[in-house]
Formats: C-alpha cells, structure tokens, sequence
C-alpha cells in the first residue's frame, strides 16, 4: 500500500472514532451552522416603511449583500443612500397667568436627513431643518393682538453634516493580521453631542470625536471618548457663540451592575460671549430588584465653574437629578418618578437652541416641546431649586396608543419666587406607519393662586 494511501486510511479511521459517524449527513448535526439565512423576524411579519428615496441596497432590505467594490485602502464598499425625516405640524395655546396674554399659534417643523451608507461602520449623514432658524419656527400667529401674521423663518443651514467610521474598517491594510488594535472610531464634521441624558451638553455643534473601548478592571468594557467642538457652539442662553471652543473626555464603563457615565467639559470663549468654563457630570445607570419587581433608575451630578463672574452663558452651580421606573405586574405600562435638587445656577456646557434648559429628562411637565413657543409648564431651568414628578403611562392596543398622566412641583430653595404645582397629559395615536398624532394638556398653579393652562395638538408625518 503506498504512503498516501496508508494516511488517507489512517484518517478515515480518526474521524469515524472521534468525529461524527460515518454514514451520518452534515445536516443530520444539531450543531452545523445551515447554507441558508434565518431572519430573526419572519419576513411576513415585516412590514417596512421605505423613505423618501432610497438608492442602492434597502435600509430594511433582507437577502444576500451584494459584494460592493474595493477602495485604495483595501476597504469594500456597498453604498446606498437613504433619504428620509419627518414633518411635525402643531397648534398651540398657552394661556398665561393674570396677564390676559394668550398666544394662539400654528408652527411647523422639518427635519430633513440625507444618509451614504458606505459600510456597516463607515457613513455620510447630511440633515436640514429647512422651517426654523435658531430655535424659531415657521408658522402663523393668531394671539395676541398686534403679532397677528405669518412668520418666515426658513433657513438652509446645515443642521447635520458629518462623516463617521472606524480606523481598522475604513484602513484594512494597515493591518492586515488584525493585531495592531487600530479600532478606533471617529466622527468629524456637525454633529449632535448629548453628554449626561442632554444635561451637561446638548447640541449639534462643529466637532471631532475619538472613541476607543478599552479594558477596565472590574467591568465588561469602558467607552474612551475625547472631543473638540470648534464652531455652532451654543451657550447655555441657547445662542450660538461663534468664538467659543469645547475640550471634553467622555468615558461610559459597563460594570457587573450599572452603567456610569464620567465626563469632564471646558469651554474657553471671550469674555463678549461668557468667557471660560469647566463642567463635570457623573451618572450611574443601574436596574434594581426590590419587593418582587424590577425598577429601573438613573442618578446624575451635574456641576458647572465660571471663571469670570456668573452671566447667562456660565455660572457656577450644581444639580442633582434622580429617576426611576417600573412595569407594574401584569402590564405594559410604565409608572416613574423624578427628582432634583439645583444648587445656585448650573449651567450646560452647549445647549441646541430648541432644547430648552437641562431639566428636560424630569418628565412631560418640564420637557420643552421642541415646536412653537409652548414652554414646559414647570419650566427646566434647576436654578435654586427642588423639585420633581411622578406619572404614569398607559400602553394601549398593543402599543399603538399611549396615555400619560403626569403631577408635578418645584419650590425655590432660595429667594421669594412662589412654588407651584402642575398636572399634565399627553396623549398619542398612531393613526398609520407614517403618520402620528399627539395632545399635549396642562393646568399649573402657583402659591400666589394664579393659574396657568396650555394645550396643543400635533401631527408628525415620517418619509
């Protein structure tokens, strides 16, 4: 018998002993992986809502990917581009306390996004809001009398514009063995930074941004993140400060059993526009098993350092926020509660125009709605102050509809502003894949007995 043979034989035999049987098939294994796809959800309980233009491999498309083509950097490429955003069409009435001056007002908003999807990781994202302009709106004033008329504020400027991707992906060729960790992920161009829940920073700014996930004792991965913003920089006053310049280290680390966010922030900025500043936040998400349920809660410390005197764009302050939630047994539905505490005046380190002030995370009471000049009823300033809501959100038709009922309060921990209290709600319907609709109600009373009311309804349309 020659060599070859005798090995061939000798093989046969190790793998009818240690491997599978002989005359077993491959697709008789409960381990072999199979020669065809497995959606996760079956493709007829898909139901995709395409947008506004869509050129090349679809968003929710399934089957096999097509096999692109090969850049200089070695890189394979499948672009697609997606077009797509929203329309969002509301009236609102706000009915001040005892000053007999009610604001009737249509307003409309679009937010417009244009995607190039090269890769999984590598990305083009463009995005307008062609019918406001620096946090004012498009629309018609019926009240009050005399700001009756139509208001143009359209404006082309670019909201979005970045581009997004990771070192290792985009340059395969610098190494090609895959051990030189070059998973470096990146972003440069505008874009949105949202640091502790939006309380610390919140804006679309002209920035870039490095991350790395790197080993932490003690936790399953940490998120390393360092930024510079140069430009579109907004103050806390929510206007922009063409001048002011952003330094931040953002870190989040998954321990065994919570989530913590670690961020430090300076902004420098001449004196005309705040002068400098030093932020810091710390939060811990976390979920809590207690009495049988499980509850899921988040705590922040928030601080802000001036370096000149206090003004609207930085002070000196701190703020302490707490939230928490659950699903009561044999629901859907969502029952939480908030609190804060806001020490002399912390201020965010960048703020988007239509953002409002930090306390948009305490609940629908102090949310700014984002359209029109209806303001949060309990306002989401935390200067000097305490305060907090508890509300309750019933899930409805299977998650088509939703009602919450919100109370609400704050006092002032200093000074001779009254307290006040407030109840609000909100309803919302999905009316089509395409098409929502939203009520928004609240009634707000102060010590001094003056009553403040506001309502409003909206229509937002996805493409």
């Amino acid at each position: 018998m020659k060599q070859s043979t005798r090995y061939a034989a000798l093989l046969w035999l190790i793998l009818c002993l240690f491997g599978q049987p002989c005359w077993a098939q491959d697709d008789e294994s409960p381990s072999r992986l199979p020669d065809y796809p497995i959606p996760l959800i079956p493709e007829d309980q898909i139901q995709p809502t395409q947008p506004l233009l869509e050129l090349g491999p679809g968003f929710l498309e399934t089957g096999r990917l097509e096999r692109g083509f090969d850049i200089l950097t070695g890189a394979v490429w499948r672009p697609s581009l997606w077009v797509y955003g929203n329309l969002r069409s509301g009236v609102n009435v706000i009915d001040p306390a005892g000053n007999n001056n009610r604001v009737i007002e249509w307003a409309n908003r679009i937010d417009l996004f244009a995607n190039l999807q090269l890769t999984g990781t590598e990305r083009i994202l463009v995005g307008l809001q062609p019918l406001q302009d620096q946090g004012k709106f498009t629309g018609y004033t019926i009240e009050p009398e005399g700001s009756e008329g139509w208001y143009d504020n359209t404006s082309l400027e670019l909201i979005t514009f970045f581009f997004e991707g990771e070192l290792s992906e985009l340059f395969p060729r610098l190494d090609p063995a895959g051990n030189k960790k070059l998973d470096y992920g990146f972003s440069v161009g505008r874009w949105g930074v949202d640091l502790q829940d939006g309380m610390l920073v919140n804006d679309n700014m002209d920035a870039f941004g490095v991350t790395r996930f790197i080993p932490f004792p003690g936790a399953a991965s940490m998120r390393f993140t360092m930024l510079y913003g140069w430009g579109q920089l907004h103050r806390d006053d929510n206007k922009l400060s063409n001048e002011s310049r952003l330094f931040g280290i953002s870190t989040e680390t998954d321990t065994y059993s919570s989530t913590i966010d670690a961020d430090l922030v300076a902004v420098t900025a001449p004196e005309t526009q705040g002068g400098d500043g030093l932020f810091a936040g710390l939060g811990s998400s976390q979920r809590i098993k207690k009495w049988g349920r499980t509850f899921n809660t988040t705590i922040r410390w928030c601080a802000s350092i001036a370096s000149e005197v206090d003004n609207a764009q930085v002070s000196d302050g701190m703020l302490f926020f707490a939230e928490a939630s659950t699903t009561p047994y044999g629901t859907d539905d969502n029952a939480y509660g908030t609190l804060f505490l806001g020490i002399d005046e912390f201020s965010s380190a960048g703020r988007s125009p239509a953002k409002g002030g930090p306390l948009g995370k305490a609940g629908i009471l102090f949310a700014a709605a984002g359209l029109g000049s209806f303001k949060p009823a309990l306002g989401n300033r935390a200067d000097r102050s305490f305060g907090g809501a508890i509300g309750y959100q019933w899930i409805l038709s299977g998650g088509e509809k939703n009602f919450i009922v919100e109370l609400g309060g704050r006092t002032p921990t200093e000074g001779s502003d009254p307290g006040s209290a407030a109840v609000g709600m909100r309803y919302q319907e999905k009316l089509t894949n395409r098409v929502m609709v939203q009520a928004d109600a609240y009634t707000k009373m102060d010590e001094g007995g003056a009553n403040s009311n506001g309502i409003r309804t909206e229509f937002l349309v996805r493409f």
